[in-house]
């Protein structure tokens, strides 16, 4: 009976024979070549996650790095999962099998599932602590479960959970977090079945990088979803302004300008009998035409303040020249102190004095108050500015209550000015123990 070939090994000396030879290098072979296509998957990845619209539609993105798990960690199933806004419970976003994965081999566009198709299917669920992806979004810590028959630290009730989500009947499971900011924000989690190889370290890195790059890609999503809001939010406010400069140019300088042809078309004609009388109109149409005037340079000043733009001006100069502005009549009497050594950016104390002069325009319209106190306090953390009067005062909640009935939005366009900063803006008053607005920014 013929022998097997033996060859000497090069590195020790012990015999390997020619099948030896021939199975490790099989071996090698597929290792390579699962290598060679987890290198392609990663590479085809990056290229869709640059590509345009992600951003605004994470979740297929989401189902491929699912995929791609599967794929890399050769198992036959995946899921990842976020954390719901109440972070009490998983919420799966992609659960893939060897079929779906398959399917979605190329990297192609996935559809988002039209919306009575995604209303018929519920989102599946896992809470905080059940199942072994539970324990993961709680503890923060990966999971490696080799073997579910002989690892005694999670019970058979635990795997089925991941089990039931997952589709199959899970021998090994490999579950990682995924963190954003030091906080976890979901899960992905890859499993076996029995008869096929448990996970490596390879497994594990690569697990941990689709972990990572799905966490990046959930937290620009939400700054892409800050971003139009934000947006949207200045539109608002541009549109608001817009409004308001209508009705003060139709209720102000545009009436006033008539009521000037008026006055002079009277007096050219009284020129024809009564020049003594002339004078008298002519007097009265200058008057008019200086209180235009003003009114137009004040609108212009709320539109924009010039002196927040001047190299000697800053926030300060222009609360300064916009209170002498306004200052019309003895009362409300304005006092403005400011502590202000190290200023802030140009966009945050654009923001500011906006909030100012809005909350000195209310004082100005509805306090009826004898003093207006404009106080600036900097301190290593932040900027606090605070307006407060001794005037009428009103109910908080019963304004914001009325907001949409009554066509003013002077406390909502405040707040919005606020958030712009990430500041924190609050308004104190009762009635008849006058109002204090307070805003905060941090530095």
């Amino acid at each position: 009976m013929p022998t097997e070939p033996v060859i000497q090994g090069l590195a020790h000396g012990t015999p390997v024979s020619a099948n030896q030879l021939q199975r490790e290098n099989e071996r090698l072979r597929q290792r390579n070549a699962l290598l060679e296509e987890q290198v392609r998957s990663l590479v085809r990845l990056q290229a869709t996650a640059n590509a345009p619209g992600v951003e605004d539609s994470p979740r297929p993105l989401l189902r491929r790095i699912a995929a791609a798990a599967l794929r890399m960690t050769v198992s036959q199933a995946s899921a990842l999962y976020l954390l719901d806004e109440a972070r009490t419970a998983l919420v799966a976003q992609s659960v893939e099998n060897e079929q779906s994965a398959a399917d979605s081999g190329s990297f192609a566009v996935v559809e988002e599932p039209a919306a009575e198709e995604a209303e018929a299917a519920a989102p599946k669920r896992i809470e905080m602590g059940s199942g072994l992806a539970g324990w993961v979004a709680k503890s923060g810590e990966l999971a490696l479960i080799e073997d579910v028959q002989t690892d005694s630290r999670f019970s058979a009730e635990t795997y089925a959970v991941d089990g039931q989500m997952l589709g199959i009947a899970p021998a090994a499971l490999l579950a990682v977090p995924l963190l954003w900011a030091g906080d976890v924000i979901g899960v992905l989690e890859v499993a076996h079945i029995a008869g096929t190889p448990s996970f490596d370290a390879t497994s594990l890195d690569m697990l941990q990088t689709l972990a990572a790059q799905a966490a990046a890609v959930v937290a620009n999503a939400e700054r892409y979803a800050r971003l139009h809001s934000e947006r949207d939010r200045i539109l608002t406010a541009q549109e608001e302004v817009s409004r308001r400069l209508a009705h003060e140019l139709h209720v102000g300088p545009s009436q006033q300008l008539a009521q000037i042809v008026m006055t002079l078309d009277y007096a050219e004609q009284l020129g024809k009998h009564d020049l003594k009388q002339v004078l008298g109109e002519v007097r009265r149409a200058r008057e008019l035409a200086q209180t235009t005037t003003r009114e137009l340079r004040r609108m212009l000043f709320d539109l924009r303040s010039l002196a927040l733009e001047t190299e000697d001006g800053g926030l300060v100069a222009a609360i300064q020249h916009y209170l002498d502005r306004v200052q019309q009549a003895p009362e409300p009497k304005m006092h403005l102190h400011a502590d202000y050594p190290e200023p802030l950016s140009e966009r945050v104390e654009a923001s500011v004095f906006a909030v100012v002069q809005e909350a000195v325009s209310n004082v100005l319209k509805h306090a009826s108050a004898s003093n207006c106190w404009i106080d600036l306090r900097e301190t290593p953390e932040k900027l606090v500015v605070t307006v407060r009067d001794d005037g009428a005062g009103f109910d908080v909640k019963q304004v914001q209550a009325e907001y949409e009935t009554r066509g003013s939005w002077g406390l909502l366009s405040m707040l919005e000015r606020a958030n712009l900063v990430d500041g924190k803006l609050a308004v104190a008053s009762q009635p008849g123990r006058g109002t204090a607005t307070s805003l905060e920014v941090p530095r």
